[in-house]
């Protein structure tokens, strides 16, 4: 009997965190991947969902520049929060918290309506 209800109430957990799960959107998807790249050091990785635009105007050899100023300003990266997805209009907005050292930064990756990164900012935490 105990066995039985360990296994059903064991479901029942596994249940709820799957019905509490949601899918990524594709700009979260962009906005994790473009992140992950930057933290590893690929910059042509980073701009591999961007869409033309962004890829005319911010090339591999550019983010290079910039994204190890972001830790030299703020100190050693720390922690990613969980993504906020905020729609506008034909857009998505994707918000997410970075902590570098005493710091907490936004990153703002926005995409167009194909889930492509149509902008990319850092601006401070609201």
């Amino acid at each position: 009997m105990k066995k039985s209800l360990a296994v059903i109430v064991c479901l029942g957990i596994c249940l709820s965190a799957a019905a509490g799960a949601r899918a990524e959107s594709p700009c979260e998807t962009a906005s994790a991947h473009l992140l992950d790249a930057l933290d590893k050091g690929d910059y042509a990785g980073a701009t591999g969902d961007f869409n033309d635009t962004m890829k005319a105007r911010l090339l591999p050899e550019k983010l290079g520049q910039i994204w190890p100023a972001v830790a030299q300003q703020f100190g050693e990266r720390g922690a990613r929060d969980a993504a906020t997805v905020v729609p506008a209009g034909d857009l998505t907005v994707v918000l997410t918290p970075l902590h570098y050292g005493q710091s907490t930064i936004d990153s703002k990756v926005t995409c167009d309506a194909q889930g492509k990164v149509a902008g990319f900012f850092i601006q401070p935490h609201h």
